[in-house]
């Protein structure tokens, strides 16, 4: 089985391990305080009225944990990619992508696809990109990422004229409405990306200058500046 179909059974709440931590991560809060409000009603001289201001309550407990889900696996997935753990990446993507209600499928995928760059499988990774199916209607973040790790995985295969295709015709035009605070991680990608195709095209010295701010940028994660280590080597090299 793939790792893109493989469900993650071992991850459980922000990040731990174990059958218990995984009975905490699904439906035990929420069954919890299903039965101490049942409880509670049954105990409570209410009417009507009083019950549906308890159910609204119950419900408000449904959203509240089910947003504290969902950051926590943001959260964690954030920390894998920054420190390059393909395999916690995956882990937690395909956990994600293995519920019966999943939000923000094409990020996840994605996700998939920065694990496999990772691991130098480039395949797999436009594999991924391709299955995560974003359109040009998609959120211009989602966008980014998608023709970031494109660009990777074409200029790893050789495929120099299509990454720079992807590089001006995609993500050049996107790059503009980042804003440099907020999406700071996906700026960075944009400079590495380019930074990719300037040395396969041989522009050493304009890639080593791009490449040096991504390296010298504090935000930019362990893995991320590892890479343009590795690129900025090479067209010193060159």
């Amino acid at each position: 089985m793939s790792d893109a179909v493989r469900p993650a059974a071992r991850r459980g709440f922000l990040g731990r391990r174990g059958w218990i931590w995984t009975l905490i991560a699904g439906w035990f809060v929420p069954a919890i305080m299903t039965i101490a409000y049942f409880v509670f009603a049954l105990l409570s001289d209410l009417d009507a009225e009083g019950f549906g201001w308890m159910s609204v309550g119950l419900l408000f407990v449904y959203v509240l944990w089910w947003m504290m889900r969902l950051l926590s696996q943001t959260a964690a997935l954030a920390r894998a990619v920054a420190v390059g753990d393909a395999d916690g990446i995956l882990e937690i993507a395909n956990h994600a992508l293995a519920g019966k209600l999943v939000v923000g499928r094409a990020q996840l995928v994605l996700h998939q696809a920065i694990a496999y760059e990772l691991r130098g499988d480039w395949a797999r990774a436009l594999d991924a990109v391709a299955r995560a199916d974003v359109r040009p209607t998609a959120k211009p973040k989602v966008r980014v990422l998608a023709a970031t790790l494109t660009i990777a995985s074409l200029v790893e295969t050789g495929e120099i004229a299509q990454a720079r295709g992807v590089l001006d015709a995609e993500l050049a035009p996107l790059a503009g409405a980042l804003n440099p605070r907020i999406d700071a991680q996906l700026v960075i990608a944009t400079k590495l990306a380019r930074g990719r195709v300037l040395v396969a095209e041989h522009a050493n010295a304009e890639a080593l200058a791009i490449l040096q701010q991504v390296i010298d940028d504090v935000r930019a994660g362990a893995a991320t500046r590892a890479v343009a280590k590795t690129y900025a080597a090479r067209a010193a090299a060159a």
